[in-house]
């Protein structure tokens, strides 16, 4: 199973086209075991997602491979003791010894510390991960001498945002063993909202947004069926990061799955590379 269950809807109110608010502890139990009967064995969370690993950690999850992420560090701090604290709170959240991957949050700390990629390698000779990396926001994030460092990345990619699938940078990854996660699958849910429900905000790119809907009609093709199946038709792409609110909405989402893009089918003319648009760090929404 090629997707990986999100989680920050878990710990928080998050989401352009969420109504219903942070998901219930038993909503979540039903998510995780709907996940489970499909093969989804992927969990994604973070330490910055308010409560959702302290959910998690009272949910049946030993069977999932958690990836989890460093909160961002401030400008002075031991970065040393601040990811040793970070997965120590983790764990104990979780009600685990170790987990799968474990990411910094902001690439960005990089700069400012430049050995906390050797933090996190000590943590995974320690047996407390399997795996470390990264999570990215813009492909001018990651270097060459980055790629031979990780073993793990989590990137946004959706039909509007291709910019990591034309930067070649795919292919770079899977040259250097890097597993590769990607997130905002739907744009936030703005990619699923009707026609006429949008933000003003997005005023800008509404014609992007009425021809992915035109093209998913053209296509035969709910706009969700189209938006994760254009991800998960992506080779190089190891799991696709899908949060949810109900087990419901993972119902669609698994059920989306059989609709089949045909590998001749191109989407080009809706890349958008405004960064105002395609990551959500950046909207100005009232």
């Amino acid at each position: 199973m090629k997707l990986a269950l999100g989680t920050v809807q878990f710990g928080l109110n998050y989401g352009v086209s969420n109504r219903s608010g942070k998901t219930k502890t038993d909503e979540v139990k039903r998510i995780l075991k709907l996940a489970k009967s499909a093969s989804l064995n992927t969990i994604d969370t973070a330490a910055a997602y308010g409560d959702a690993e302290a959910v998690l950690g009272n949910c049946a999850i030993d069977d999932f491979n958690i990836v989890s992420k460093v909160k961002p560090l401030p400008n002075s701090c031991n970065e040393e003791e601040w990811v040793h604290s970070c997965l120590e709170h983790t764990l104990t959240d979780l009600h685990l010894n170790a987990i799968y991957g474990l990411l910094l949050h902001n690439a960005d700390d990089l700069k400012k510390y430049p050995s906390l990629l050797n933090v996190l390698y000590n943590l995974k000779a320690d047996n407390k991960v399997a795996k470390v990396g990264l999570s990215v926001y813009s492909p001018n994030q990651i270097s060459e001498p980055i790629l031979e460092q990780i073993d793990l990345i989590q990137l946004p990619a959706n039909i509007f945002d291709q910019r990591f699938l034309t930067a070649d940078l795919l292919k770079k990854f899977k040259k250097n063993k890097v597993e590769v996660h990607t997130r905002s699958a739907f744009l936030q849910g703005l990619l699923l909202m009707s026609e006429g429900e949008w933000p003003e905000y997005f005023n800008p790119i509404k014609q992007s947004l009425e021809i992915f809907h035109h093209m998913a009609k053209r296509l035969n093709m709910t706009p969700l069926a189209l938006a994760i199946n254009y991800v998960v038709g992506i080779e190089s792409i190891d799991k696709v990061v899908i949060g949810v609110n109900s087990e419901a909405q993972l119902e669609e989402i698994l059920q989306a799955l059989d609709s089949k893009l045909e590998p001749n089918v191109f989407f080009n003319e809706l890349a958008i590379e405004d960064e105002s648009f395609i990551n959500p760090a950046k909207w100005q929404l009232s």
